[in-house]
């Protein structure tokens, strides 16, 4: 089999778009053109081919992440597939392992994705680091109005206030938040603004104008006031919530060495981290941390053994306290986090 076999960009297209359709059916072509128009720029998307059969995909999605009020590019994996008559053979295992490897490589610590079975992806070792709780909506007495590209600009300055004391949230800039209001309009769905006295305080975006696809607010509770006619809404909550989006270290020195830490905490820790899936990721490392930032070098030996999954809720502070080392769970205190991108 040949990976990323280099044939023309149009009829690399309509192949992807043959195999998507026969991996998600339950999508509409409209939208598969859309995402492999918008979201394929020639460069992000790992295939692997049996002569001229496109028999493997993987979609490397560019976005930005904030782990630890860090700006990160994040790859997002999205719409693996594989064609049916060369599954069970470990080629997406084999495609997964390779994008690791890449991923260290190119200098990017971890990835995403929005799991079709967290269970599969268990076995990669990654963790679900953001959760949700659904919430009943009885209506308050302001009304929603209909929004679109015009209301850009108010959209991501309730964005970003949703998110400002989160973790593992997807920065977006216009441009992101225009690539989401088509992905959203393209399949006959609506956007409302939450708007008292003038001013947005909340936004509502969904496909089929019965459930909510995405929400943020000044407050979590602010959709609480207006009129809207969806019976739920989706609150994000730490560990033991619904599963959602998953997250996954592919070079745990770089990203220790990278995130922000508490600014009061001046301590040195040593500890190994076990990758039983990537085990060129496996390491023993000495965590200096100092004025906010950290210091990190191999070490010969660890005083506290984690896996690669227990150092992933570490950064992502989606654990329970007393969890693990009090020494670690200073240096990683617990984070709320709130990933609202799919794919």
């Amino acid at each position: 089999m040949t990976a990323d076999k280099k044939m023309d960009i149009k009829g690399l297209r309509k192949k992807l778009k043959e195999l998507y359709m026969i991996c998600f059916p339950e999508d509409s072509e409209s939208y598969a053109d859309f995402f492999i128009n918008e979201k394929f720029d020639g460069t992000n998307c790992m295939t692997l081919f049996d002569g001229d059969v496109l028999v493997n995909m993987l979609f490397l999605v560019k976005k930005k992440m904030v782990m630890r009020g860090v700006v990160f590019d994040v790859p997002y994996m999205v719409a693996g597939g594989t064609l049916p008559e060369y599954r069970g053979r470990g080629i997406f295992n084999g495609v997964i392992l390779q994008n690791f490897k890449n991923l260290k490589a190119a200098g990017r610590p971890f990835t995403g994705l929005m799991p079709f079975d967290t269970d599969f992806y268990l076995r990669q070792c990654f963790v679900t680091h953001s959760f949700y709780k659904d919430v009943p909506l009885e209506g308050g007495g302001l009304p929603m109005k209909e929004i679109s590209f015009g209301d850009i600009a108010q959209m991501k300055t309730v964005y970003d206030g949703f998110m400002r004391d989160k973790n593992g949230w997807f920065y977006r800039d216009e441009a992101a938040f225009d690539l989401r209001l088509r992905e959203i309009f393209g399949e006959g769905g609506k956007a409302y603004g939450l708007f008292d006295g003038g001013r947005m305080e909340g936004y509502i975006l969904t496909f089929d104008d019965e459930e909510i696809d995405e929400y943020c607010g000044v407050t979590p509770d602010v959709i609480k006031k207006y009129d809207t006619h969806f019976e739920s809404v989706k609150e994000n909550v730490g560990p033991g919530g619904e599963l959602d989006n998953m997250l996954r270290i592919c070079d745990n020195k770089l990203l220790l060495g990278s995130v922000k830490y508490p600014a009061d905490i001046d301590m040195t820790v040593t500890f190994s981290v076990e990758d039983s899936f990537y085990a060129e990721n496996s390491g023993v490392y000495s965590l200096t941390v100092a004025g906010g930032k950290g210091t990190v070098s191999d070490a010969p030996k660890g005083e506290i053994a984690l896996t690669v999954e227990d150092l992933t809720k570490l950064v992502c502070g989606c654990y329970d306290k007393g969890a693990y080392d009090e020494r670690l769970e200073k240096i990683f205190p617990p984070m709320l986090n709130c990933a609202l991108d799919k794919f």
